[in-house]
């Protein structure tokens, strides 16, 4: 088989070694890790809520065995690599799935300590492993100080992408003017910073009892908080060059928050220098899509297609077998062009992440 057009990932998944990591921290932690490891208690990232737990399921997430891309350590480099080749896709940009929850974290000294020590980790195992394989690295957001020297340290001499932003956990919303500089440094380093869905904490789950119900929510509603925090606080405006990503929600969210936007400007507006559609249509923002969304259509007739990207999630929720049957339904999504399929499928995450 060969894709009718290229395929880059915006969005897959790092499924991590903590051991791995482990050799990397700091002296200081590491041996308190290691000691704790004996009884089994270690942890390096803080679980991301009650729901994030062991789920009753089928075989499956489609009824079916789950089909890995390899034999190897799903999520490991050698298993992306293998994945790579059996779905015909060129390049990924990756994620982590432990680190999701770095956000939480309360003592800024271990944020800046196991946050460079995943940086090192996986600079080491994925991006040295091969240089199709493009992680993000992640930023102790609790020191906005320490976040700006990390991120120069991944960008300048690690050579990763840009770092992930976490969507809860934090004390104000991502928009907010206390983390300002870490956008001031993103743009002088022409760099991406891109959101990520994880946590369901402070969003009012909290009397959800199924894991079904919090997992319609707890990746989309983190972007949209996030999103019009950037747009209505100032971020959009004062930052004209930052490139922000927003991932793990799917893009059907924006639909709605257009709508809230336009209805907003109409009876309250403000005095800003961009306009909400011209920033989705400038290139500085990317937005990952499924193949499955049947909203997909109308934002790409509504705004173009430059803000979105195929996100494979691979081996997070989807495996091998289903990754490649989104990129099909999305190269065979009715009402699209074929221009805006190539860069649905590949053009606008090697631009945006420049890789």
């Amino acid at each position: 088989m060969t894709r009718a057009f290229p395929i880059v990932d915006c969005d897959g998944h790092i499924i991590e070694d903590p051991k791995g990591i482990v050799e990397y921290m700091d002296e200081r932690f590491r041996s308190t890790i290691e000691a704790q490891r004996d009884t089994g208690s270690s942890r390096l990232f803080p679980g991301l809520d009650g729901m994030h737990l062991p789920q009753a399921r089928r075989a499956g997430a489609t009824g079916r065995a789950r089909v890995d891309a390899s034999d190897h350590r799903t999520g490991s480099a050698e298993d992306w690599v293998a994945f790579l080749k059996k779905a015909e896709i060129e390049r990924t940009v990756m994620f982590t799935t432990a680190g999701l929850s770095v956000g939480i974290i309360q003592n800024p000294d271990y944020a800046t300590a196991v946050c460079r020590a995943y940086n090192d980790y996986v600079f080491h195992c994925y991006r040295e492993v091969s240089d199709r394989l493009h992680p993000m690295a992640l930023l102790p957001m609790q020191s906005v100080s320490a976040a700006v020297s990390e991120l120069r340290r991944a960008v300048v001499d690690l050579g990763l992408p840009g770092a992930m932003l976490p969507t809860r956990g934090l004390p104000v919303n991502l928009g907010h003017e206390m983390y300002w500089p870490i956008y001031e440094e993103a743009e002088r380093l022409d760099c991406v910073l891109a959101l990520h869905g994880g946590s369901n904490m402070g969003l009012g789950m909290e009397g959800f009892t199924d894991n079904g119900a919090s997992h319609m929510l707890h990746h989309p509603l983190p972007l949209i908080i996030n999103f019009v925090s950037y747009f209505r606080q100032g971020v959009a405006d004062n930052y004209p060059n930052l490139r922000i990503g927003f991932m793990e929600g799917g893009a059907g969210w924006l639909a709605f928050v257009l709508d809230r936007i336009a209805r907003e400007d109409e009876y309250r507006p403000r005095d800003s220098r961009v306009d909400v559609v011209e920033w989705l249509q400038s290139g500085r923002v990317l937005v990952g899509c499924e193949g499955s969304e049947a909203t997909l259509g109308h934002l790409v007739e509504r705004i173009g297609a430059t803000p979105f990207a195929y996100a494979s999630d691979y081996p997070h929720e989807v495996d091998a077998m289903s990754a490649e049957e989104e990129i099909d339904e999305l190269a065979q999504y009715p009402g699209i062009s074929d221009s805006d399929k190539a860069a649905l499928l590949g053009g606008n995450a090697a631009r945006f992440f420049k890789i």
